[in-house]
C-alpha cells in the first residue's frame, strides 16, 4: 500500500527548489505548465547513463549498447503500464507533444485524409493543435472547424456533438487546457467521437503530472505526451497510438533503425514504433522519462488530488481576494493552473514584478492566440501549480501580488 502524499517529503526530492536565487530570494516556482522540475533520481539517471554506459541503441553487439538497449525498451514498458497501454509497441518515443501530433497530422492525415474531410479542433488548443490542421488545410483541403467554448471555459458539448457530419474524420483536442486550466472529459469526447465514425487525438502535454490516465479506458485513438511537464527530461514524450493504424501509417521522418530493407528502389519499413524512431534518439531522455514515470507510479494519487484541489481553491480564493483583477475561466473541473491581469498592468510588467521578488510565473499569449482572441486580451499571466508547491508558496505569490497592485495602481 502507497503512502499517503506528503508535501515535505515530496519536495525534498527536487533539489532545484531549495536553491537560493542569486537575489537572496527563496524561489517559488508556479510556472509549471512550461516545464515540472526535476526529481533527483531522474537527474541520477541521467547522469548514470552518460557516465557508465553511454552508446546507441539497438545496433551494438556490445555490453553497454546492449544496457542501455534494455533501459531504453524498459522505458517503453514502464510508460505503457502506467498509462495502462496493454501492447507496448503503441508507444512511440518522441520529443514531446508538439512532435508527437506532427507525427499524426502528417503521418496520417497526409495519408487518410482527403480534399473536403473535416477536423475539428478546440477553441482553446495550443498552437501545436492548430498550425498541424492549418498546414493540411493548405496542403490538402481538409476543412478546419472549431468547437466552441461555454461562458465558463469548457467544451460546448452541444455545439460538439452537432458538428460532426459525414465528412468528419478527426476530432483533435487537449485533455488540460494550459490557458483556462479545464480538464476535459476525453472518455466522452472519444465516445461520441467514435460514434460518428471518427478518429479522435488528445493532446496530453499536461496530463502526466496531473495523475494517471488509463488510456484503455478512455479509448482515444492517439495520446501525444510531453515528458518535460512530467517531471521528466526535456526532449522525451511519447505518442500512443492503436496499433492497427500505427501500422497503415506512412513515417514522417526517415532514416536509420526505422527500416528492414533498402535498396536503390524501395525501402521496406519496421513495424512499429521502430518505423517512426528513425536515427539516433534522445537515449538519455528516454531512460530519464521512464524513471520519472517509475517515480510518479510511487505517488498515491488519491492523496495526492486532494492536495492539488486544496492548492487550487487557496488559490482561487487568494485572487478573488485582490481588488482590480479579472480571472479567466470557471470550468467545471479545473486543473492547479489560472490565468489572470490586473487591470490596467500589462501582463510582463506583472510577471517582472513577481520574477524579481522569486515567484516564476508566466506571462503572455501561452501559445494559445486563438484562445486570447476569444478572451479579447493580448496575453495573461498564469500561473500553474505543480505537486511541490505549497499553501504557504500560495500565500507568498497572493501577498507579492496584491504588493504589485498597489505599485502599479495604488490604493
Amino acid at each position: 500500500m502507497k503512502r499517503e502524499f506528503s508535501v515535505e517529503n515530496f519536495r525534498e526530492q527536487f533539489p532545484i527548489l531549495h536553491k537560493p536565487l542569486k537575489n537572496g530570494k527563496r524561489l517559488v516556482y508556479l510556472d509549471n505548465s512550461a516545464t515540472t522540475q526535476k526529481p533527483q533520481c531522474v537527474i541520477d539517471r541521467i547522469v548514470e547513463f552518460y557516465s557508465q554506459y553511454n552508446s546507441n541503441v539497438h545496433r551494438g553487439m556490445y555490453e553497454f549498447s546492449e544496457r542501455a538497449t534494455g533501459e531504453y525498451e524498459s522505458a517503453r514498458l514502464k510508460v505503457a503500464n502506467y498509462f495502462g497501454v496493454k501492447n507496448p509497441d503503441e508507444i512511440v518515443f518522441v520529443s514531446g507533444a508538439t512532435d508527437a501530433i506532427n507525427l499524426v497530422a502528417y503521418g496520417y492525415g497526409r495519408k487518410f485524409l482527403a480534399p473536403g474531410d473535416e477536423v475539428l479542433i478546440g477553441a482553446a488548443e495550443h498552437h501545436a493543435n492548430y498550425l498541424p490542421w492549418q498546414v493540411l488545410e493548405r496542403e490538402i483541403g481538409i476543412v478546419r472547424k472549431i468547437i466552441p467554448l461555454d461562458g465558463n471555459g469548457d467544451i460546448d458539448m452541444e455545439a460538439y456533438e452537432n458538428l460532426f457530419s459525414s465528412r468528419t474524420k478527426l476530432v483533435a483536442i487537449q485533455h488540460i487546457g494550459n490557458v483556462i486550466g479545464a480538464v476535459n472529459d476525453i472518455k466522452n469526447l472519444a465516445k461520441i467521437a467514435h460514434a460518428n465514425g471518427a478518429k479522435i487525438l488528445v493532446d496530453g502535454a499536461c496530463s502526466m503530472a496531473s495523475g494517471k490516465v488509463n488510456l484503455s479506458d478512455v479509448d482515444c485513438d492517439f495520446f501525444a505526451c510531453s515528458g518535460h511537464k512530467g517531471f521528466a527530461p526535456t526532449g522525451s514524450g511519447f505518442l500512443f497510438g492503436k496499433y492497427e493504424l500505427l501500422s497503415e501509417m506512412s513515417p514522417h521522418r526517415t532514416g536509420g533503425n526505422a527500416v528492414i530493407r533498402v535498396t536503390f528502389q524501395e525501402t521496406t519499413f519496421k513495424p512499429p514504433p521502430a518505423k517512426f524512431e528513425a536515427g539516433t534518439q534522445n537515449i538519455s531522455a528516454v531512460i530519464g522519462l521512464g524513471e520519472a514515470v517509475a517515480f510518479l507510479d510511487g505517488v498515491d494519487w488519491e492523496s495526492a488530488r486532494r492536495h492539488m484541489a486544496t492548492l487550487a481553491d487557496h488559490c482561487r480564493e487568494g485572487l478573488r481576494s485582490i481588488g482590480g483583477i479579472t480571472t479567466y475561466g470557471a470550468p467545471k473541473n479545473q486543473t492547479c493552473l489560472f490565468s489572470f491581469n490586473l487591470n490596467g498592468v500589462h501582463a510582463h510588467d506583472v510577471a517582472t514584478y513577481l520574477g524579481n521578488s522569486g515567484i516564476a510565473v508566466r506571462a503572455g499569449t501561452h501559445c494559445a492566440q486563438p484562445l486570447m482572441q476569444i478572451l479579447g486580451v493580448p496575453g495573461t499571466v498564469r500561473i500553474s501549480m505543480g505537486l511541490y508547491n505549497t499553501i504557504g508558496e500560495i500565500d507568498v505569490a497572493i501577498d507579492t501580488i496584491e504588493n504589485c497592485r498597489r505599485a502599479f495602481i495604488g490604493n
